[in-house]
């Protein structure tokens, strides 16, 4: 997962308990864009810079200041900067409050996706993610992998006061949180271990897992087909997760349920398998795939 839980924050930032706020749907993509050069007067326009900017941005997984991306980018500071207001704008990049840097936004990753596929999943899962929301009381998440890292794709969230609600767009480790379980789930053994040995964003997570425990986590989800986390990811925030499925017979989501740890407990997480193992099975056969089996809670 990613964030933290407040009641009534004056100034969101990833993960808060917060108000609802409308967010366009979103989506992301599973291979990373190469980049290299400066751009030539054949491609001196603002939307050609804008696309310089981008490229330069896309493979730094801990984002750029707008002098960093100035100077690779080869572009004026001025001209970076406006562009970067622009792009965050319009959800193409977001700006960490934290540490001013940029990196790649939302709407970027639903290009990169290719908008028929990302359209596809969050118009199948939505109403699902409403439905389950409504049942279970607290936020819903669909959550799609990027290479080594998971990112949120869409949410609904709880209508309690204290809510948790994730940050859309921004990158994780792949092996936190349940939601990363799920997703991990699907790799092979070689794949598995290549996640392990990036632990680049480690920082990105308030407990940071050890190998043992990622493996260790793992084989159970594999076990019972559903993957909870208890503080893990965020602090105060717990989740349970389960795979979405397409055609191909290949997991593209994990839908996971997430709410303050105090009162989504391990109890109302196991509770909450039946609706949750409804919705990915009703969202998996829109789209063409076979649900997954999950065993009885214990």
């Amino acid at each position: 997962m990613g964030g933290a839980l407040r009641s009534h924050p004056a100034r969101e930032r990833a993960g808060a308990v917060c108000p609802s706020r409308k967010r366009p749907p979103l989506g992301v993509t599973s291979k990373a864009v190469g980049y290299s050069g400066r751009v030539d007067a054949a491609l001196d326009n603002s939307v050609a810079k804008a696309i310089h900017v981008l490229g330069a941005l896309r493979p730094l997984a801990e984002g750029a200041s707008a002098r960093e991306l100035a100077s690779s980018a080869g572009l004026p500071r001025s001209t970076v900067q406006r562009l970067l207001a622009t792009l965050a704008a319009t959800g193409m990049v977001t700006q960490d409050q934290s540490t001013q840097k940029y990196m790649i936004g939302p709407r970027a990753l639903l290009i990169g996706l290719g908008y028929n596929s990302g359209l596809n999943l969050i118009t199948a899962a939505r109403p699902q993610m409403v439905a389950l929301r409504d049942a279970v009381g607290e936020t819903v998440g669909l959550s799609v992998a990027v290479d080594h890292t998971r990112v949120f794709l869409e949410e609904v969230q709880s209508t309690q006061e204290l809510r948790f609600a994730p940050e859309l767009g921004k990158l994780y480790p792949l092996w936190s949180g349940a939601n990363g379980r799920v997703l991990m789930g699907a790799l092979t053994e070689e794949q598995v271990e290549a996640v392990l040995a990036n632990r680049a964003l480690d920082h990105a997570v308030d407990h940071p897992l050890s190998d043992e425990a990622i493996r260790a986590n793992l084989a159970e989800y594999r076990r019972d087909g559903f993957a909870i986390a208890f503080n893990e990811a965020i602090d105060s925030v717990n989740s349970i997760a389960m795979p979405v499925s397409d055609a191909t017979g290949g997991v593209v989501a994990a839908l996971s349920i997430s709410g303050p740890s105090q009162r989504f407990t391990r109890d109302r997480m196991l509770a909450s398998v039946e609706a949750l193992s409804a919705a990915c099975s009703t969202v998996t056969r829109q789209l063409g795939g076979t649900p997954a089996p999950v065993a009885a809670p214990a």
